[in-house]
């Protein structure tokens, strides 16, 4: 068993996860660093996806337990967790209403008042104008619907914060914007963990590496070692799609 850990802010112990008899992952134990930010990588239906929902608990491990911050996440509230842990998936799920109802949800819950400056600063570190505060969600396209996804998350002030392949809607410029926040958002010591496809995004973002294939862990760590140990054409093997198909 991993030793209870509270400078560790996610811990997996032997987590398994399986689906319709399909086993997803299986035998995960790792510790993930506070600092920095970390890459899962790995081939198409390798778990990345799962990984996060069951950081998040969105899922529950069909065997073992994750720990935040020492503590065993079922023992947490979900919503306390989830504003904690927060999550941008691939594909967001918007609230309808405005921009600003969608990033004042979470505020609202916890009873926190933000000001309309705080709510343009929001903006501002998602690629997005203070015009779009007022805009319907139904009217964003789907690159903008992402930057308001992750703009709801920030807005609970999360310690760590799981992004789903953040970038894949998003045009160049955007994509530099995005990158440029979460290291301010490393910096602010807000843990990242972050599910890319992009070799190239992996090299310019992440600190550390977990490699996952075929559900396991196969790999962890540094970035900068990784891409200074192997060559070019093993490096893509990581990146490479695989035909199983299943959860990213």
């Amino acid at each position: 068993m991993l030793e209870l850990d509270k400078e560790c802010p996610i811990c997996l112990e032997n987590v398994h996860y399986s689906f319709n008899i399909k086993n997803i992952l299986s035998e995960v134990s790792v510790k993930i660093e506070a600092e920095g930010i970390t890459g899962i990588v790995g081939p198409s239906g390798s778990g990345k996806t799962t990984l996060l929902k069951l950081i998040n608990r969105l899922i529950s491990p069909t065997i073992g337990r994750i720990l935040f911050n020492g503590e065993d996440i079922t023992t947490i509230p979900v919503k306390e967790l989830r504003k904690n842990i927060g999550l941008v998936q691939q594909r967001p799920f918007l609230f309808p209403g405005t921009v600003k109802d969608n990033l004042l949800y979470g505020p609202n819950i916890w009873r926190i008042n933000f000001s309309l400056e705080e709510l343009y600063s929001i903006l501002s570190r998602v690629a997005l104008s203070p015009d779009f505060l007022d805009l319907n969600v139904e009217n964003l396209s789907g690159g903008e619907q992402q930057r308001v996804s992750f703009g709801r998350t920030l807005a609970n002030n999360p310690k760590i914060l799981l992004l789903d392949e953040p970038t894949s809607s998003l045009d160049i410029i955007s994509e530099e914007i995005f990158e440029t926040t979460l290291r301010e958002l490393a910096r602010e010591q807000i843990k990242i963990i972050v599910v890319t496809h992009s070799l190239e995004q992996t090299k310019r973002l992440t600190d550390q590496l977990l490699f996952l294939k075929d559900g396991r862990l196969i790999e962890k760590t540094d970035s900068k070692t990784f891409f200074e140990t192997y060559d070019e054409n093993k490096i893509r093997k990581f990146f490479k799609p695989t035909s199983n198909g299943g959860e990213n």
